[in-house]
């Protein structure tokens, strides 16, 4: 009678958070104000075009000095942001703040050196103020707002004063400084503006920024819904395979006893031959299962995990003679703190698949060597063909081999074991042909106690 186990329990599938709504709107944000860095070398010439030209025609010593103190070091930050934006790839929240808030105090100075409310540079300040509200938070949004009609209505006063000729006689400035009322009224004007930019600014910000809340709000239940199906999925898979266990059990028992009640020849044969199919279909169940149930928590012991890829070796030992492989462990006295049935899981299937992938006459290498800082590593080399570079990334997808008879599940679940404590399996090619799984132990594994799938 065959008697039933108990049925594996549906394994947890982990669900990975999307980036967070901050973390989103910082990217593209850094992304597009990075192009306007770039695109801000444009005015570098024309800035200094601009400011030789006044500096050589207008006679006002103090405006020569302070075009030359500001278009200069201007000019040079332009560059310096910009080249250390193409090295990192993107800028901070604090250096676009930084920016703006240099292009801002440069863009009213640069005014008031090239004649006050009546410099064709005044409008750049409304550019500013869009691009300020839409980059910037309050309050640093608020405060260079606050600054730009502060300094605007300064500009104003001085003008209408007359305490200093702001205005260029290149520009006709002379003509237009007895009409103070008109720079009052420019300053109302640029003010209201000015304002209506900082609101319609953080209004269309917040619209950005709920478009991306509601887009990720969308995600998350997409994913919460994928992961529940999925999960259900899995346990129904595991139960099916669960079940089908037994049938294949009497299925093997009986071709055994029919095989005892008949003679040499072809009958005995074939039963030979579905008992092979059973034991292959048994070992893709449990491997099967083995996937779908979740990992059991860590057993943890100081062990030599040299002396277990030997016993690894030993076991496979009569296996490899039969194909012609010499299989070899070396390494001695390399201890990590594991749990040797894990590790001794992982070995066994790396070891099954080198002497798969290996031609006769060849060699299976497994060497365990200590890593510095603590922990072990352990390479399983062979000589066999390798995987093609284009699928060898999907090696540890499950369902995936290059096994006639395979399940695809055996490097899932030793890379699963790994990451269980803490370290890792990887595939690499090997010099001169084969391949090498290279298993990494921490001094500390992280999974003791804990049965979640890495």
């Amino acid at each position: 009678m065959v008697v039933a186990a108990s049925r594996p329990a549906p394994r947890r599938i982990e669900q990975m958070p999307p980036p967070g709504h901050d973390q989103i709107q910082r990217e593209e944000l850094s992304r597009l104000f990075g192009q306007l860095v770039g695109a801000r070398l444009l005015l570098v010439p024309l800035l200094v075009g601009t400011g030789a030209w006044i500096a050589w025609e207008e006679p006002a010593g103090w405006r020569r000095a302070l075009l030359g103190g500001l278009l200069v070091p201007v000019s040079a930050f332009f560059i310096v942001e910009y080249a250390r934006f193409r090295r990192r790839g993107g800028l901070a929240p604090g250096q676009v703040r930084l920016n703006l808030s240099v292009a801002v105090i440069a863009q009213m100075l640069l005014t008031a050196a090239t004649g006050g409310l009546q410099s064709p540079f005044v409008y750049v300040s409304v550019l500013l103020a869009v691009i300020v509200n839409v980059f910037v938070r309050p309050p640093v949004s608020s405060w260079l707002t606050a600054f730009q009609v502060v300094a605007v209505w300064a500009l104003a006063g001085v003008g209408a004063a007359g305490a200093a000729p702001l205005e260029i006689e290149l520009l006709g400035g002379a003509a237009r400084r007895a009409v103070p009322v008109g720079l009052w009224l420019h300053a109302a004007l640029l003010t209201v503006v000015l304002v209506a930019i900082a609101f319609a600014g953080r209004a269309g910000r917040k619209v950005f920024e709920a478009i991306i809340r509601r887009a990720l709000a969308a995600q998350q239940d997409s994913l919460r819904a994928y992961a529940e199906r999925a999960e259900e999925l899995t346990a129904l898979s595991g139960e099916i395979a669960h079940e089908l266990k037994n049938p294949l059990a009497s299925v093997k028992g009986l071709a055994g006893l029919l095989a005892q009640g008949v003679g040499p020849g072809k009958p005995t044969e074939r039963l030979a031959v579905l008992r092979q199919e059973v034991d292959r279909m048994q070992t893709i169940l449990d491997g099967f299962l083995n996937f779908s149930r979740p990992l059991v928590p860590l057993v943890l012991d100081d062990c030599d995990v040299a002396a277990l890829a030997r016993e690894v070796a030993a076991l496979h030992e009569g296996l490899a003679r039969e194909r012609g492989v010499a299989l070899e462990a070396r390494g001695a006295g390399v201890r990590a703190r594991c749990d040797p049935r894990k590790v001794k899981q992982i070995l066994v299937n790396l070891v099954q698949n080198a002497l798969d992938a290996s031609p006769a006459d060849a060699a299976v290498e497994l060497v365990a060597t200590p890593v510095r800082g603590g922990g072990a590593r352990i390479l399983v080399q062979d000589r066999g063909p390798g995987l093609d570079p284009a699928v060898r990334d999907a090696a540890f997808s499950p369902g995936f081999t290059t096994k006639a008879s395979g399940s695809g599940l055996g490097l899932t679940i030793a890379r699963s074991l790994a990451r269980q404590h803490g370290g890792d399996l990887v595939l690499s090619p090997r010099t001169g042909g084969g391949m090498v799984a290279e298993l990494t132990l921490p001094a500390t594994p992280a999974g003791a106690g804990t049965g979640a799938l890495a």
